[in-house]
């Protein structure tokens, strides 16, 4: 396998999003301290609650002179506790966490322990009393349930004797063993009615889980608050979803995070996260110029790279820095492959090949016309689309598979000077459906061009005929669609942004709440934020307005239940096995114990960007960072396949091993199998999640295998129970 040069230090962008970290680092410093005649001073340094070594560092200078010394110190308080928990806990789960103590006051000591929970976790035995010779250690174990907790939960440790009082908070994370889902909900009120919005049990989810919000508008509302927070929670990192995630603050100002319900961020938190999105572009950004999906060079694609090219063009535009030389060679590639991707164009109207995208990746295969297109209306943004070009892709524009490539073609020759051709295209575009059903490789959906295309006759001021309809489109696909990829949620936010913005012409009134109701009032969208609680007991909406008012409740959250299987697009099972590649099956796993984890993914329609996902059980940790080099796998044989050169396959895009889960991008044409290694190391009784396969950017295309029940953990010196 193909090394990978890393350079920089731990400060580097992170690819993705993962558990909350749960440690806290020390970096003091003191600033400048002035020293006395005798050359010394004595500084303070506030250490946080911590035990370990730390290194000390001085640096002293005079006019002529500097010097610097270092050393390491020992921190360790009279009593040292520290606690040993799982990675995180999942609900539903019972284990054990470990508290070990260890006496350095000098003396023995008789100590009493309580361990708490300000958050709702249920820790059982949780207060002992202990005796400890000085220089002695103990461990004392707790068994430990989720209770009420959701999220990272606190840890209280309180122990006390003789001269000792230690209080110390420890942070355990516990998440749902249920992938999350989000509902919504839409009503009519009518002039002078009421609605009541009452949901409670919330929708079946966990009700620490839930989210909720309100939009209200005398439009049919687009739920922009979700579709920012989908795209700024979203936890994965290819080239698309880290543009598509750091797209919301090129335009989201503090003002518009209130105005739909989100955490501000200021300009410089912004300009801060912008920063390390675009550092973490330019590593997947190839010596042409071009981008790949997930930074390997040889496999750039032309829509991705105008994708980024257009991210680029629209953060220098709000004031943002770019690097100048990763925009311009951003800029020379798609100039130089757009001519030549024209060039390689048919003349006729090419019929869909499923194939076609493996074979012809970087121009998306049959959607060849639909990425030019793009291209061509990104180099026009800077007036480098050759008009020339142009010219002969609007001649062959019977091959445009999407309405949007037209809208963009057509955009791109009125800002190049074209007017009459351009207002033709744009009429076409908005008239043409999408092509439903196939991947054309331009990442979209009738959802995503819709919206876009709309988005894009507004901000080039556009008065298009017809226009219109594309909101009505955009809303009528959000209504059928339960799951949104990245695209699509930015598509929404765009659009929404676009509708907040205008001026409406017309102020609506409403009233919500009981009691004493607060008034709400336009033009546009208005969001409020919802409870559990609130959500549960009831809330009253009242139109005070001429017209007829829309109303969107969205709630979020993980299911209580397991949700059913479904194996009609993908297929998944997850086996277990020892060292030596057998089955394991359902017996109880030791504590110690490492297991070689196989997953089968059979899908039955060609996926170019898959995502598979596996969830661990509590009680496991990943270990092995990289399967293929991994200890001993070449003697290893599961089902006759070699795990290290399963995973040495080429349709593998990418993989991930986190604290919580397996993640792996891959090319779902015929049965792949995934293989890593777990270390077993905590001992209960944990829930087995299920595994998680979708296609990333059509997410109605999924397999969820059966959750697998329950998974037990012993430790190493006891019996499993019969």
């Amino acid at each position: 396998k193909k090394g990978k040069l890393k350079f920089g230090g731990d400060a580097a962008p992170k690819p993705t999003t993962s558990l909350p970290k749960k440690v806290k680092l020390i970096d003091l410093f003191s600033g400048p301290v002035s020293l006395d005649e005798q050359g010394e001073a004595e500084v303070t340094l506030p250490v946080p609650d911590f035990n370990g070594s730390l290194r000390l560092m001085a640096v002293v200078a005079t006019p002529e002179q500097f010097g610097s010394a270092e050393a390491e110190v020992q921190v360790a308080a009279p009593l040292v506790a520290e606690l040993a928990t799982p990675r995180f806990l999942t609900v539903g789960d019972s284990a054990v966490i470990a508290l070990d103590l260890h006496n350095l006051s000098g003396a023995a000591q008789t100590f009493k322990v309580e361990v708490s929970s300000p958050d709702g976790l249920r820790i059982q035995g949780a207060s002992s009393t202990v005796t400890l010779p000085d220089q002695r250690r103990q461990t004392l174990r707790f068994p430990v349930e989720a209770g009420s907790a959701f999220g990272l939960a606190g840890v209280q440790v309180n122990v006390s004797g003789g001269p000792i009082k230690l209080s110390r908070q420890f942070a355990l994370q516990v998440q749902a063993p249920t992938p999350r889902q989000q509902i919504s909900r839409r009503f009519t009120v009518a002039p002078g009615e009421t609605l009541t919005v009452k949901d409670a049990d919330t929708g079946g989810f966990l009700r620490a889980s839930v989210e909720a919000h309100l939009t209200l508008s005398d439009q049919p509302p687009i739920d922009v608050r979700s579709a920012i927070r989908g795209l700024l929670v979203y936890p994965y990192g290819c080239t698309e979803q880290t543009t598509s995630t750091a797209y919301p603050h090129v335009f989201v100002d503090e003002d518009s995070a209130r105005r739909f319900g989100l955490k501000p961020f200021s300009r410089e938190q912004r300009a801060a996260m912008l920063e390390k999105a675009i550092a973490r572009l330019g590593a997947m950004q190839a010596p042409s110029g071009g981008f790949s999906l997930w930074g390997n060079v040889s496999e750039y694609e032309y829509w991705l790279s105008a994708y980024v090219t257009h991210f680029l063009l629209d953060a220098r535009e709000q004031g943002f820095n770019v690097p100048a030389q990763m925009q311009q060679k951003a800029t020379d590639f798609l100039l130089r492959a757009l001519q030549e991707g024209v060039s390689g164009l048919p003349t006729g109207k090419p019929s869909y090949n499923a194939d076609a995208i493996w074979q012809d990746r970087r121009y998306a295969g049959s959607g060849r016309f639909g990425v030019l297109a793009y291209g061509a209306y990104v180099l026009a943004r800077e007036s480098k689309a050759p008009l020339a070009t142009l010219r002969q892709l609007y001649e062959l524009r019977a091959q445009a598979h999407s309405g949007l490539a037209l809208v963009q073609l057509g955009i791109a020759l009125k800002l190049m000077g074209d007017d009459a051709r351009a207002t033709t295209a744009i009429a076409e575009g908005i008239a043409k459906p999408r092509d439903g059903g196939p991947w054309w490789g331009d990442y979209g959906s009738p959802l995503r061009d819709a919206a876009l295309s709309y988005t894009l006759l507004q901000r080039h001021k556009i008065n298009a005929a017809g226009s219109a309809s594309l909101v009505a489109l955009t809303a009528a696909e959000l209504e059928k669609n339960t799951w949104t990829s990245t695209q699509e949620k930015l598509a929404l936010f765009l659009i929404g942004r676009e509708l907040g913005s205008r001026d409406q012409g017309s102020i609506w009134t409403a009233e919500i709440g009981t009691g004493k109701p607060a008034s709400l009032s336009g033009p546009g969208s208005q969001i409020r934020p919802l409870d559990a609680a609130a959500l549960a007991g009831g809330l009253a909406i009242r139109n005070t307005h001429r017209d007829k008012l829309f109303v969107e409740l969205a709630i979020g959250g993980h299911p209580a239940k397991m949700p059913a299987a479904r194996s009609d697009a993908i297929a998944l099972v997850r086996t277990l096995h020892a060292g030596d590649g057998t089955p394991i099956g359902t017996r109880p796993l030791k504590v110690g114990e490492s297991v070689l984890v196989r997953v089968q993914v059979r899908p039955k329609v060609h996926i170019g960007n898959g995502l598979v996902v596996d969830h661990i059980p509590a009680g496991l940790e990943i270990e092995n960072l990289n399967i293929a080099q991994g200890e001993a796998m070449g003697a290893v044989s599961i089902a006759g396949i070699d795990p290290a050169a399963a995973m040495a396959d080429r349709r593998i895009q990418h993989v991930e091993f986190r604290d919580d889960r397996f993640v792996a991008a891959v090319r779902l044409q015929g049965e792949i199998n995934l293989f890593y290694r777990a270390r077993v190391v905590t001992p209960g009784r944990f829930v087995v999640p299920p595994v998680y396969a979708e296609d990333m950017y059509r997410p109605d295309t999924y397999g969820l295998a059966e959750g697998d029940g329950s998974l037990t953990v012993i430790d190493g010196k006891e019996k499993a129970a019969p």
